[in-house]
C-alpha cells in the first residue's frame, strides 16, 4: 500500500483544482498541504492499520510539517499552488481514503488546520523540530479519527464508477460503447464533491445518469445524463404538480442544478 508523501501532495493539489471546477474553494497551499499530508497519515494509520508513507512528519512551529514537500512548493510562500500535476494512480483503498479526508479537512483555511493541530497530542508532546511518531499519531487519531475513512453512499458511488470504467464493448449486448477512464475520473471528481448522493446508471447511449426521486406519479424527479462525448449534462425533471422540463447544462453547474431539487 506504501507509497510518498509526494505522490500524496500530487493527488490533494489535483484533487483540489478539480474540486474547484465543480464547487467552491481556493488554490491549496503548501501550509495547508502540509496538515493534509499529516491528516492522510493518521487517519491511515487509524483505519487501515499501516503508514501511507515513509517520508517523517516534523513538529513546526506552524504544526506539523513534512520537510521535502515544504521546500519543494517553497517558492508559493503563502499563495496557491498553480503548477498542478496530472492526478498519480493509486488503488482504490487509499484514494478512498484521500477523498473521505479531503472532504473532512480541507473545508478548512491552512491555518484553522494549523490550529486544529495544536490541540492535538502529536504535535502537543513532541519538542519542536523533532519527529512526530507515528506510534503516538496512530494512538490518537484511533480515538479521535477513526470514523473518517468510512463506507459511506459516496464511496458505494465511487466503486460503481471504477467497475463501470472497466465495461467493455457491447457491455449491454445492444453494440453499447465502453467508457473512458478519464471520462470516468472527471465523473468520479464530480461525485466527490456532492453533499446528495444520486443513483448511478450508465446507459447505451453513452452517458452516465445521476437520477433524485421517482418517476412515479406525484413524485419529485430529476435525471441528470452526463454525456462523454461533449460533457453535456442533459436535464429531465418533473414536480409533484405534474409539471416536467428538460435543459442543457455543462458539467461545473450540476452541484447548483442538485441544489434547486
Amino acid at each position: 500500500m506504501k507509497t510518498t508523501a509526494f505522490v500524496i501532495a500530487d493527488w490533494f493539489i489535483a484533487h483540489n483544482e478539480a474540486f474547484m471546477k465543480y464547487n467552491s474553494g481556493d488554490e491549496i497551499s503548501n501550509l495547508k498541504i502540509q496538515k493534509l499530508l499529516y491528516y492522510a497519515q493518521g487517519c491511515a494509520l487509524a483505519s487501515l492499520g499501516e503508514a501511507l508513507f515513509d517520508d517523517d512528519i516534523v513538529a513546526w512551529k506552524h504544526g506539523p510539517v513534512v520537510e521535502s514537500i515544504y521546500q519543494k512548493y517553497y517558492e508559493y510562500g503563502r499563495k496557491g499552488i498553480s503548477n498542478i500535476p496530472q492526478y498519480p494512480i493509486l488503488e482504490a483503498k487509499i484514494e478512498n481514503l484521500l477523498i473521505n479526508t479531503y472532504n473532512t479537512f480541507a473545508k478548512y483555511s491552512a491555518w484553522e488546520l494549523a490550529n486544529l493541530t495544536y490541540m492535538e497530542d502529536p504535535w502537543k508532546l513532541t519538542p519542536i523540530n523533532e519527529t512526530i511518531s507515528l506510534h503516538l499519531i496512530e494512538n490518537y487519531f484511533s480515538i479521535h479519527y477513526r470514523d473518517v475513512n468510512k463506507d459511506s453512499r459516496m464511496m458505494e458511488n465511487i466503486q460503481f464508477l471504477r467497475e463501470i470504467e472497466n465495461y467493455e464493448e457491447n457491455w449491454d449486448g445492444e453494440d453499447a460503447s465502453s467508457f473512458d477512464s478519464k471520462f470516468i475520473r472527471e465523473i468520479i471528481d464530480l461525485i466527490s464533491t456532492m453533499k446528495l448522493q444520486p443513483d448511478i446508471g450508465p446507459t447505451g447511449r453513452g452517458s452516465i445518469d445521476f437520477e433524485y426521486g421517482s418517476r412515479k406519479s406525484g413524485n419529485k424527479y430529476l435525471c441528470l445524463g452526463i454525456y462523454e462525448k461533449d460533457r453535456a449534462v442533459h436535464v429531465y425533471w418533473k414536480n409533484i404538480k405534474g409539471g416536467s422540463g428538460h435543459e442543457t447544462i455543462g458539467m461545473e453547474d450540476v452541484n447548483g442544478r442538485i441544489q434547486q431539487f
